[in-house]
């Protein structure tokens, strides 16, 4: 079962963070709404993590002035494409986390950055954008849902008997 509650707190603080903080410190590539969805399609039950890939496709939408819909489909697809995936994978290993996550995250990617551009002939510039933010919004869902293993195996280590 997915905590929504906190899946709606993580959800406005992200969309928060991408749209007042990130377009100043941070560069193009970093997308951290697709990196929430990808969190949630390597942690959470295949159902509730296809709801809130598109949950979070419909928050990316209120901040663009493409097509309504269009990140939430994407999102969508990308994160049931990552629920098939995963479970091919051993998701304890973080590399494997985040090449499943790069190859569900890609052809999405370059979706969006073929939307606005279609017809201008950047073919290689609109796959190298697309790969350099799959790939970072993929290791970003691999180092968090790294993050509880790590503080458990720390806390173990600092409280274990001499």
């Amino acid at each position: 079962m997915m905590p929504w509650g906190l899946f709606s707190l993580a959800l406005v603080l992200v969309l928060v963070l991408q749209t007042s903080v990130l377009p100043f410190c941070a560069p193009p590539a970093v997308d951290l709404l697709l990196a929430l969805a990808l969190v949630c399609g390597l942690t959470a039950p295949a159902v509730d993590a296809r709801l809130a890939a598109c949950l979070v496709g419909f928050a990316q939408d209120l901040d663009t002035a493409g097509p309504f819909g269009l990140h939430a489909l994407l999102l969508g697809l990308a994160v049931t494409v990552l629920t098939h995936l995963r479970e091919w994978v051993n998701r304890h290993l973080w590399w494997a986390r985040w090449l499943v996550g790069f190859v569900a995250a890609l052809p999405a990617q370059f979706v969006l950055e073929l939307h606005p551009r279609y017809g201008r002939g950047e073919w290689g510039r609109m796959l190298l954008d697309a790969a350099l933010t799959a790939l970072v919004a993929a290791l970003l869902a691999a180092l968090v849902t790294a993050l509880p293993t790590l503080l458990k195996r720390r806390g173990r280590l600092r409280f274990a008997p001499r």
